[in-house]
């Protein structure tokens, strides 16, 4: 059931980003064309673009953090074997719960309830509904990495780590 979860949230993601991948490209696309054939820019585009670039890579950082591809160093817990490994990747596993609760859930609503009076310049969009992405990514990395710490913990088998075969 844990599994069908997670499965579930990291389809979601992959398709949510790469939607707003496709939609970053054909904004970009708008704006060249607008600007340079045009002779008129389009100027919604510009903002558009670095608020779907900062929730674009946020997503796709929770999603990384779910299919155990974000940035971290394989190459210690591969020297190391049985309950030694288990319980070193149970502690990177908790400094991550550690950081998306009290770094990016608590700073991202304190950064959301700070700057919902201040107006982004050509959207007029609340900052505040731009930041709302730290907490929602809070949120999607605490329960991807939790679930990944679960099915860890009940696991029998060795953690899996990051690292392809070839490069053990």
């Amino acid at each position: 059931m844990l599994r069908k979860i997670k499965s579930f949230v990291e389809v979601a993601l992959a398709s949510i980003t790469s939607a707003m991948l496709v939609m970053l490209v054909a904004l970009a696309i708008w704006q060249v064309f607008t600007r340079y054939v045009l002779k008129t820019p389009a100027l919604f585009t510009e903002e558009l673009l670095r608020f779907s670039m900062i929730w674009m890579g946020l997503l796709g950082a929770a999603y990384a953090f779910g299919i155990k591809q974000h940035l971290s160093l394989g190459i210690v817990p591969a020297m190391l074997k049985g309950k030694k490994r288990k319980a070193l990747v149970l502690f990177n596993d908790l400094v991550v719960l550690f950081f998306a609760f009290f770094i990016l859930f608590m700073g991202g609503m304190r950064a959301v309830e700070s700057s919902m009076q201040q107006f982004s310049p050509i959207l007029r969009l609340p900052m505040g509904q731009v930041y709302y992405i730290l907490p929602i990514t809070a949120v999607l990395i605490f329960l991807l990495q939790g679930l990944n710490t679960i099915l860890e913990l009940t696991s029998s088998e060795e953690p899996v780590t990051a690292m392809p075969d070839d490069e053990k």
